[in-house]
């Protein structure tokens, strides 16, 4: 498997990390890296805009492309449905598993059409015989993708979307709010009046360039604990 774009991401960012490269120095021409990771420059763009977005470098056109001064504004942070629960999990239940229709927001999070089908996955942790986290899982359904299979086989599972499961390279982004829960969830996880955290996350495949899942965990606030590195 030749280099992907996020391979590249990695290494420079790493680079950046452990001061081979310093505040302002300029990366080597387009050309000079394309033909050093042996990938074309779209590819090799692709790279720089993600750098770009995640604060480590910035673009002057004409000139090139140099590493950005230092922040304390810039966070790394690992979420794990379970290992940031703050108590340990002794039961998973199944809600369901369906095909579900779509609709705008859904085509919009998996990148599908109308009419394409939709897996919904539903189920609870527990905690000492009490709801603490609520989960529903979106997947664009595929009849033989072994993704979808697994998913719908192993749905009483935990992480059955860790990279290490999978056979190719992923990321992973998350989106938390603080929210007032509908009624759907406050029957779920047994809430009167409580607000909860809502961790929205998308799985996105690097090698395919497509949406994995898109999945909401509906947590307990008392029961979520998340912590985050600044690396300068």
């Amino acid at each position: 498997m030749g280099v992907l774009y996020i391979d590249i991401v990695d290494d420079i960012k790493n680079k950046i990390l452990s001061g081979e490269l310093g505040p302002g120095d300029l990366l080597q021409p387009e050309t000079e890296l394309a033909s050093s990771y042996g990938v074309s420059r779209t590819t090799l763009r692709k790279s720089f805009s993600l750098l770009v977005n995640q604060g480590y470098i910035y673009t002057i056109p004409g000139k090139g492309n140099y590493v950005c001064k230092p922040t304390r504004k810039h966070y790394e942070m690992q979420f794990d449905e379970v290992e940031n629960i703050n108590c340990k999990i002794d039961d998973i239940s199944l809600l369901d598993v369906k095909i579900v229709e779509t609709n705008r927001k859904l085509m919009e999070k998996l990148m599908t059409g109308p009419s394409d089908k939709i897996v919904r996955i539903r189920k609870v942790f527990n905690c000492n015989k009490k709801p603490i986290e609520y989960i529903v899982m979106y997947l664009p359904y595929e009849r033989g993708n072994p993704i979808v299979e697994d998913a719908i086989k192993f749905a009483n599972f935990h992480d059955i979307m860790d990279r290490n499961q999978l056979h190719f390279q992923v990321e992973k982004e998350i989106d938390i709010k603080i929210i007032k829960p509908d009624l759907e969830v406050k029957e779920v996880l047994q809430l009167k009046d409580e607000y909860i955290f809502l961790v929205s996350q998308g799985i996105y495949s690097t090698e395919k360039n497509s949406v994995i899942s898109y999945n909401e965990f509906y947590i307990r606030g008392e029961y979520l604990t998340l912590h985050a590195e600044a690396k300068i």
